[in-house]
Formats: C-alpha cells, structure tokens, sequence
C-alpha cells in the first residue's frame, strides 16, 4: 500500500497556516539571530583551522610539514564543520563515536609530527565534543584534552617555538587558546539551539492556550445552547404528538416552542458575539480551520508590521467576506488570505497562493 505524501508546508515568510499562532517582530528578531550566529558559527569553524594552516605555511620552521598538516586538516575540518552544522539544525549526527574518534587521531595523533603549533587543532575536537554531546561526557573529555595540550605544550619544548615566552606559561596558554577557539564556535551553536527551544516553547504555550479557549468554548456551548436545544427537541416531539391527535394543547405547545427556539437563538448570537471579538491570531487560526474543514488549502500572509493587538469591524468584516467567498467559490488552488495596512484597518485580499493574483 503506497503511503501518502505528507501534506505541504503552509509555512513561508510572512505566510502562517493552520496551526501557527503570529509572526511578530520577536520572531523576526530571532529569526535573524539565528541565520547571524549559524553563519558566525559555520565561518569560524573553517576560518580558524585556516590560521592554524596558515602557520605552517608562513613559518620557516614549519613549512616542511605543510604537506601533512593540510592533510589533516582536510579529514577534521570536514568533520569539524559537519558537527557544527547538524549542531545548529539540532540534529545528532550519525555515527557520532567514529567521527569523534577521526578526529582525535588526526588531531591529536599528528601532534608529535606536526609539534606544538599544532595544539591549537585540538580547538575543534573540543567544540565537537561540547557541540555533540551531553555535559556529563563531554565536560570530562574536554578537561581531559586541556590536560594533554598542556603536557604536549611543556613535552615539546614551548620555548624553542616561541622563544620570547617562559614555558611555564605557555603550558597554561596553549589550553586556554584551545578553549577560547572552541569557544568561540560553542557558544553561537548554543546559541542558537537556545533561542529554537524558547521559540518553539512559546508557540507550544500559545497552541495550549488556543486549545483551552476552543475547549471552553466547546463547555460554554454545551452547556447553554445544548441544552436549549435538547428541551427544543423534546418539545418538538411532544407538539407533534400532541397536533396529530388533535390535542387542545397543540398550539400552546407550539408557542412555547417558538419562544424556546427564539432565547435558543439570542443565546447563540451571545456566543457568536463574544466568538467573533476573538484576537486576531484566534480569528485567522478559526478562519483557516474553517477553509481546511470545506477542502481549500489556504494560508494567511500577515502585513509587515505584524498583526495589530485587536482587528477593526470593518476588518472583521472583510475577512468574513473573503473567507465565504472562498466557501462558495469552486477553489481548486492553494490560496493565500493577505493582510496588508497598518494599525486596526487591515485590508484582506485573497490571491492565489503560486502567482498571488486577485482571486476571480
């Protein structure tokens, strides 16, 4: 049995579907945030391996190794970038442990060969490790790798290396160098996964709030205009009884029928009313389960602005509008609801959703 395609997206910039409360410019904001800092991130973990290349290919003392040194960095930064990028998407990547574990024979592995210049790659394992994995293993690897950097640092001779410096200090420069790189590409990836965890709980926070109104609603409706109608139909039975027998009391029935069916009515517009003076995200959310329930796939593209705290009456009115004639229109595309203007007066058009041309 041939499984169904998943249904598309109604998500696009500025364009909300079913589901999907508002774009503010806190979205927005954060929306930037995050290209910002996965572009930061994704840079540096290829610009800082470069200035560690660059080393060897400028110093006389190192240019010898150059070959095996782009060599290396080839297999771990390929790696390296991998991680962070699958970091910043919040995925884990496949094969974690052999990946790791590549790249700590190459970075640690070419140590000896390569010397202390060479140190400074162990940045990259550091942040894949920190990127990848949880505290409790990570934190125990990375202290782990400061250690060995330090002890590489003072076994390889710092001095010969950097001859204007001690090396008792460089053994504690080369780990803090190390951490400040990893660092460095660690906390935009963080970053990142922070500020998609407070957006996607704040949408969660908004789907259960929607979800609570629409279930008080259901309670409200039940208990008064349900029940209004459940005694409608016992007298409707009982009118009926009584005018096919002839009964006396047929036309008081009748009477008491049409009142009941009339404070049935008021009490519905009640609900209606208070229905309709929704917020606009609960309008627009109400007016798309409505075009989905009648089989027209629509969306809503909101003004630049964003959406104003409450809509006009004339506002209300046009979308109202659009949304019925959607209804009865014979609507075979995917539409788009579009809202434009600024303040409480919005302007609701509807267009086609592929070349967004007025709607006949």
């Amino acid at each position: 049995m041939r499984s169904r395609p998943p249904p598309r997206s109604p998500l696009r910039p500025g364009v909300y579907g079913l589901g999907v409360v508002t774009r503010t410019r806190r979205e927005s904001s954060a929306e930037d945030v995050i290209r910002l800092a996965s572009a930061g991130a994704t840079g540096l973990s290829v610009a800082i391996p470069l200035v560690t290349l660059a080393v060897y290919a400028t110093s006389p003392s190192l240019t010898n190794h150059l070959p095996e040194a782009a060599a290396g960095s080839a297999v771990y930064v390929s790696l390296y970038v991998r991680h962070v990028r699958l970091g910043l998407r919040g995925e884990r990547p496949r094969a974690l442990p052999f990946t790791l574990a590549a790249m700590a024979v190459v970075t640690i592995g070419l140590t000896p060969l390569l010397g202390v210049a060479w140190l400074f790659t162990f940045s990259a394992l550091v942040a894949s490790l920190l990127i990848t994995t949880r505290l409790r293993w990570s934190l125990p690897s990375v202290v782990g790798i400061l250690i060995g950097a330090s002890f590489w640092a003072a076994a390889l001779g710092v001095g010969a290396v950097f001859p204007d410096n001690r090396a008792l200090g460089l053994v504690a420069w080369v780990p803090l160098g190390v951490m400040t790189r990893a660092s460095a590409v660690f906390v935009l990836v963080w970053l990142v996964q922070a500020v998609r965890r407070v957006q996607a709980g704040r949408l969660a926070l908004a789907a259960a709030s929607l979800g609570a109104e629409r279930e008080r609603i259901d309670m409200e409706l039940s208990a008064s205009v349900g029940a209004e109608l459940e005694a409608i139909v016992q007298l409707s039975i009982s009118a009926n009884t009584g005018a096919r027998g002839g009964s006396p009391m047929a036309e008081s029935e009748l009477q008491v029928l049409v009142a009941q069916s009339r404070g049935a009515l008021a009490s519905a517009r009640k609900v209606i009313s208070r229905f309709t003076l929704a917020p606009p995200e609960a309008e627009l959310h109400r007016a798309l389960l409505l075009l989905r329930a009648a089989g027209v796939d629509a969306t809503v593209e909101l003004p630049e602005a964003g959406l104003p705290t409450s809509f006009s009456e004339s506002t209300r009115s046009a979308l109202h509008g659009a949304v019925a004639d959607l209804l009865e229109g014979d609507v075979g595309v995917p539409m788009v609801l579009k809202l434009s203007g600024t303040g409480t007066e919005c302007r609701v058009e509807a267009v086609r959703a592929a070349t967004e041309e007025p709607a006949a």
